[in-house]
């Protein structure tokens, strides 16, 4: 027997749980298509029937669905935001102006950036060109990079 890797056992499994479908060609279409997959991969029914007997019995889905980890990340995220006194930012500098500068260095170092919207990525990739060529960003920049900062955990001072 060939060692069965993770996307061949993959694609058994949804071929496999198609066999319980309503559709009686479906079935058949499965069961065409599982045995392709055996040829390619030099598998036989054999082969899945050892390793389903070899198992500990116990029917389990896949540990973490990606409900669970986005639900997992976002607990992870409001505890660190709880427990963040290390990332407080003055809020405003000698002239009285927000620190638009560290808001924004904050925001493209934080580990939680993965969680923004495409939009407010793109926001963040082209904001220190912004800042440099305006000094400060306009009152809607403005207000879109402290959501942002928020968002992402930042606090003030």
């Amino acid at each position: 027997m060939s060692n069965l890797n993770e996307p061949t056992a993959k694609r058994i499994g949804k071929l496999v749980r198609m066999f319980g479908s309503s559709f009686e060609n479906e079935r058949n279409v499965a069961l065409s298509k599982l045995v392709t997959v055996l040829d390619e991969e030099s598998l036989t029914f054999n082969d899945i029937a050892v390793v389903i007997e070899n198992a500990d019995g116990e029917i389990e889905q896949l540990k973490f669905s990606d409900s669970d980890a986005e639900m997992i990340f976002a607990k992870g995220v409001e505890k660190g935001r709880k427990e963040n006194t290390g990332h407080a930012l003055s809020k405003f500098d000698d002239d009285g102006e927000p620190r638009w500068n560290e808001l924004a260095k904050f925001c493209i170092g934080s580990p939680a950036r993965t969680t923004l919207k495409p939009s407010e990525q793109d926001f963040i990739d082209e904001l220190p060109g912004r800042l440099q060529r305006w000094r400060e960003p306009t009152r809607p920049q403005g207000g879109f990079l402290l959501s942002i900062f928020w968002k992402l955990g930042g606090t003030f001072k």
